[in-house]
């Protein structure tokens, strides 16, 4: 049996879970200066291959600017000339259905809205660029192979049970406070007895599978693709998706109920084989798993002091790719409530807010992502894909062109990556004026509360995020913006991290819209004015979770 040395002391956070969200947490609060304890029942940190996610939004990636790793995570390895094309076919040597033309990352402008373009960094590369910065950052620890039994909680703190997986042996662990990153079949989400609804939508099989060069198979020629969509009568079954832009491909295949059995000893090389279109292509299959597509949301986001983020608050189709990207935005969220409330100038109120400003969020991603599935696997008018003649291809070129103009939602999506908000708060002080149009493919940049604080940049290298990040930001534009004295001692008076920061830019004058805007650790926007209020006591209250009084 294996030995745990004990933790002496109460921690001040406790996560479990060391994937990319509780990584990416344990990293925002030691820079944040709080230390931490990451327990992940593995043995250790995606160092194998898995059929995960991969793609990076340009929110995630301003989020990594932040956390200091944007350039390990942009230059890990994945090949920048590689067209994103996806192509639609009946098999890699069989007939071209339509393709939905993408440019390579390196033929990509950087968006005017962000400081970041999306990237494609696949958790197995991802989850240790974390790990590394973890380590060198010296404010978390990692413990391997410990998981959870049970937790309870009281006024002061958290206690969880953990123990070792290999051995059994079990540990007290005494926290403040809990962030459960453990997944969809969360046992600290079970433990607090919270409801996790939603819907099924399927299961799905995926493998890895190594294929030297695949493209040089390909029937359809040049241009490359990073996928490749199979299309029978019965609509789409399956994809090959570039893992690492090489060898490695992911390979899903769906409608698979009631048709595996063991998976330990299913052989799914047959729906390789029909999905290459021929049985010469050499192939090695690194991993097989079977997974249940859903979308489900957690009733509640926390309970006291425990809070749930990632895949064990809301589960979603990976059609868009915004589940690792959402779960990423709870961390970057939950990371300053529990620095303001572990640095005590923080209010009850924070408890609440945060579920306010994430659940809705991950209903909104994960119906849009259910509607790109449903697309995905539509199945009318199909029949004829696999035959020959004038009607066959006139039927292959209309659901190809219908493919690729619903589809491209799915990788156009910068309003649902930047475009969400929090106006809703309890934490935002409205301000009376309308929302922009929410819409999943379009960003309007608005400094309205409750909103991410808009992009520009004011000198080369250095952007508008660069000034968040840790503590509150007042930004004033233009000479005429009133003194800021007021605010400046009443926030040191409750311990509230306040900078203020004079800009002198027309353009981000013009693009913030008033003299003067308050920008929350997270990077969003909290309050606005052109003149402070009288009471700026109140207004820093409010913005703390210590008051909810009209400002």
């Amino acid at each position: 049996m294996g030995s745990i040395e004990p933790v002496q002391d109460a921690l001040n956070v406790l996560i479990i879970g060391a994937g990319p969200v509780g990584l990416a947490l344990g990293l925002d609060l030691g820079r944040r200066g709080i230390r931490s304890t990451i327990i992940e029942r593995k043995p250790g940190t995606a160092t194998e291959i898995e059929a995960k996610a991969s793609v990076l939004n340009e929110r995630t990636m301003e989020y990594c600017r932040l956390l200091g790793v944007r350039d390990e995570v942009a230059n890990a390895g994945y090949p920048q000339d590689l067209p994103g094309d996806t192509v639609y076919c009946t098999s890699i040597n069989g007939r071209l259905i339509g393709r939905l033309e993408m440019p390579s990352y390196q033929e990509r402008d950087l968006p005017e809205e962000s400081s970041e373009m999306l990237q494609r960094c696949p958790q197995c590369w991802f989850d240790p660029v974390l790990a590394r910065a973890i380590e060198r950052q010296g404010m978390a620890t990692l413990r391997y192979g410990l998981e959870l039994v049970d937790c309870k909680q009281d006024q002061s703190g958290v206690t969880c049970v953990v123990k070792l997986v290999e051995g059994g042996e079990e540990e007290e662990i005494r926290a403040q406070y809990v962030a459960a990153c453990d997944g969809p079949s969360s046992k600290a989400r079970k433990a607090l007895g919270i409801p996790f609804n939603g819907k099924d939508l399927g299961h799905t099989l995926s493998a890895v599978v190594e294929i030297e060069d695949l493209w040089r198979y390909c029937a359809f020629g040049e241009p490359k693709a990073e996928r490749y969509m199979f299309i029978g009568p019965d609509g789409t079954w399956g994809n090959f998706t570039t893992v690492d832009g090489g060898n490695l491909w992911r390979f899903s295949v769906v409608g698979m109920e009631g048709k595996i059995g063991d998976i330990k000893s299913y052989d799914i090389s047959p729906l390789v084989r029909k999905a290459l279109g021929r049985d010469d292509i050499p192939f090695t299959i690194r991993r097989v798993l079977q997974w249940r597509r859903s979308q489900y949301t957690a009733d509640q986001y926390n309970a006291g002091r425990i809070f749930l983020c990632g895949d064990a608050a809301h589960t979603m189709s990976p059609t868009g790719g915004h589940g690792l990207n959402t779960g990423l935005g709870d961390a970057s969220d939950l990371s300053w409530i529990l620095q303001a409330l572990l640095e005590g100038w923080g209010g009850q109120h924070l408890l609440h807010a945060y579920q306010t400003e994430r659940r809705h969020i991950a209903i909104r991603n994960g119906q849009g992502s259910t509607k790109n599935f449903g697309i995905w696997k539509e199945d009318k008018g199909r029949d004829k894909v696999l035959e020959d003649g004038p009607e066959a291809d006139e039927q292959r070129k209309a659901i190809g062109e219908r493919m690729a103009a619903t589809m491209r939602q799915e990788f156009q999506s910068i309003g649902l990556a930047l475009g969400y908000d929090y106006a809703s708060s309890p934490l935002v002080v409205p301000d009376g004026t309308p929302a922009p149009p929410n819409e999943p493919e379009l960003y309007i940049p608005t400094s309205r509360p409750g909103h991410r604080a808009p992009h520009i940049w004011l000198e080369e290298g250095r952007a508008t995020i660069d000034l968040f990040g840790k503590g509150f930001v007042l930004l004033s534009f233009g000479p005429e913006a009133p003194d800021a004295q007021g605010i400046i001692k009443a926030a040191r008076r409750v311990g509230l991290p306040l900078d203020c920061v004079s800009i002198e830019h027309e353009k981000a004058a013009a693009l913030y819209q008033r003299k003067l805007v308050l920008v929350r650790p997270d990077g969003m926007v909290a309050w606005r004015g052109d003149t402070l209020p009288e009471n700026v006591e109140s207004l820093l209250d409010r913005v703390r979770g210590a008051e909810t009084i009209a400002i």
